[in-house]
């Protein structure tokens, strides 16, 4: 159950085949797939996407990269919906500009 897991987890779980146990996923070296890392992945494709698709220059990255952080915490924030308050699910991510947020029951509060 997700009570059992650390408090200020950043690694990605998955269900084991009985859906009883949360295990880490691992990457191919042998790496924990982090949540801070696929967020970042998401504001990266954002910005290179919207680079590839000839809507903004190449300088324009650093911005693209904002927004894709805001869009992906977007989804954090509706995704944090889904559990119930008595799952006391919360999730702490750094941001590209050096803050950090919290994001709890569908808010999102700066640290």
């Amino acid at each position: 159950s997700f009570s059992e897991m650390p408090c200020k987890e950043s690694r990605a779980f998955e269900s084991n085949a009985s859906g009883q146990r949360l295990n880490p996923v691992k990457l191919k070296d042998g790496s924990a797939l982090t949540i801070e890392g696929e967020v970042n992945k998401v504001a990266a494709n954002i910005a290179i996407g919207r680079d590839w698709a000839g809507v903004h220059y190449y300088t324009d990255y650093t911005q693209s990269m904002l927004l894709g952080e805001e869009i992906a915490i977007g989804l954090l924030q509706e995704q944090s919906l889904t559990y119930l308050p008595s799952e006391g699910l919360s999730m702490t991510l750094p941001k590209f500009d050096g803050s950090s947020i919290l994001i709890k029951n569908g808010k999102v509060i700066p640290l």
